[in-house]
């Protein structure tokens, strides 16, 4: 929503101070920014490859919908199903992948479901039905954009949070940016900004092929991508220059292949904090870790801790910027620590994983220690591993925002009694129930 706000700004900072505003205008910003017009654009104007679309308004409306979704799978018309999604940003929902054709009671009781959580299929509020796109490996990519010429783009393995990134090439995908960009150029709409996408890759005739899920008009997170010297000065010099100069295009291709091709030890970026309470297992108050977590700290103890290459001090000493978030992380998480671990492990005795494999309180001792070790070794080793706001030549950006926007915002939520979610670290945000 933002996006279209700042689209609104744009021929008012261009008409009045002249300058050049590197963001959509309104009228294609709102059409990318909603999900079910951005696949009708896709599909009806540019006759670009996308799934198939649907808006719904009211419930009536999907049980119609579900009704012939079932008369065309009998018919064998419907090779896919379709998931039904919230068009508005849904911190709830937006997991579910609720599917049709289903049947009745199974589709009456998740209508009562999202309308007692809130978020109701109305008019003013209608809900996406698309094509399912299973078997696939999901992607996230950003790009930068000037008058319909593709300037740099970065690519990554996407999740439900995406908070991680490594850069890949995936050439299916840049098969379609391609596509895209060339049916633009054919079109009434120019296009200019910084935009991110959802892709689904899946396999279609034993070849990969890319579907846009859905287009976000703003820029990403995964710019911090952009890590090395060389990409952060070519990038802003891509964002200040209004011109699209394909030489700064095959630049940076050039550059990041060499920082994140095959040969490469392919660098992560990641944010302190996410990665900080992932050292601590699921519980009632921290939910960083994935479903797979408690095998992994099985595997952990059972198998010792790894051999690390040997540092010398001088490494080191790049700890000295992450001390005060050592300090504030260590002082929270010991009272998450005593009562996860010497209280209710305890008393518990063991945490059940799964038939035949328990964990004890001393064996979840263990775990956190490996893993506090790994993660300070992840912060030594900065080859391979990148905190997205450290720079050691101005660590105030990591500082500030970890340490005085989180709490500040953290606290306005407190203080107005608002439930809320999680800590989105990435952008200094509490994710609130029913928030953007």
């Amino acid at each position: 929503m933002e996006a279209v706000c700042d689209a609104l700004l744009k021929p008012r900072l261009e008409r009045e101070l002249g300058v050049s505003v590197l963001h959509t205008d309104h009228d294609l910003c709102c059409i990318l920014d909603d999900k079910h017009r951005f696949g009708c654009f896709l599909r009806n104007i540019l006759s670009v490859r996308s799934p198939r679309t649907y808006q719904v308004s009211t419930n009536q409306a999907l049980r119609e919908w579900n009704k012939v979704f079932h008369k065309d799978r009998k018919l064998g018309k419907l090779p896919r199903s379709i998931v039904l999604k919230n068009l508005q940003y849904d911190p709830i929902h937006r997991l579910d992948l609720f599917q049709l054709p289903a049947d009745g009671i199974t589709l009456e009781h998740y209508l009562s479901k999202i309308k007692n959580d809130g978020n109701p299929i109305t008019e003013k509020q209608p809900w996406q039905l698309q094509e399912f796109l299973i078997d696939g490996k999901e992607y996230s990519a950003m790009i930068v954009v000037r008058s319909n010429f593709l300037m740099t783009m970065t690519c990554c393995q996407s999740s439900a949070s995406q908070l991680n990134y490594i850069h890949v090439q995936v050439p299916a995908i840049q098969a379609w940016l391609d596509s895209f960009m060339t049916a633009l150029q054919q079109s009434e709409y120019t296009l200019t900004g910084q935009l991110c996408f959802d892709f689904m890759v899946v396999k279609e005739s034993g070849e990969d092929v890319a579907y846009p899920i859905e287009c976000n008009p703003r820029v990403h997170t995964q710019c911090t991508i952009y890590n090395t010297n060389k990409t952060r000065s070519l990038l802003g010099h891509m964002l200040l220059n209004d011109q699209p100069l394909a030489h700064l295009k095959e630049k940076m291709s050039a550059l990041l292949y060499q920082d994140y091709g095959p040969e490469s030890d392919q660098p992560e970026t990641f944010w302190f904090y996410n990665e900080f309470f992932k050292i601590f297992p699921n519980d009632w108050l921290l939910q960083y870790c994935d479903d797979k977590d408690c095998w992994t700290r099985s595997k952990l103890i059972f198998s010792g801790d790894e051999t690390r290459k040997p540092r010398n001090a001088l490494d080191y000493c790049v700890l000295v910027f992450y001390l005060p978030a050592f300090f504030l992380a260590m002082m929270l998480a010991l009272p998450v620590i005593f009562l996860q671990v010497f209280v209710t492990r305890l008393f518990a005795s063991k945490q059940s994983l799964s038939p035949g494999l328990q964990l004890s309180a001393c064996d979840h001792t263990m775990a956190i220690a490996i893993r506090t070790k790994h993660f300070v070794e992840r912060l030594v080793d900065r080859s391979c591993n990148i905190e997205a706001d450290m720079w050691e030549k101005d660590p105030v950006p990591f500082l500030a925002k970890n340490h005085l926007q989180v709490p500040v915002r953290l606290l306005a939520t407190i203080r107005t009694g608002v439930e809320w979610k999680k800590i989105d670290f990435a952008i200094g945000k509490v994710v609130e129930v029913g928030g953007d």
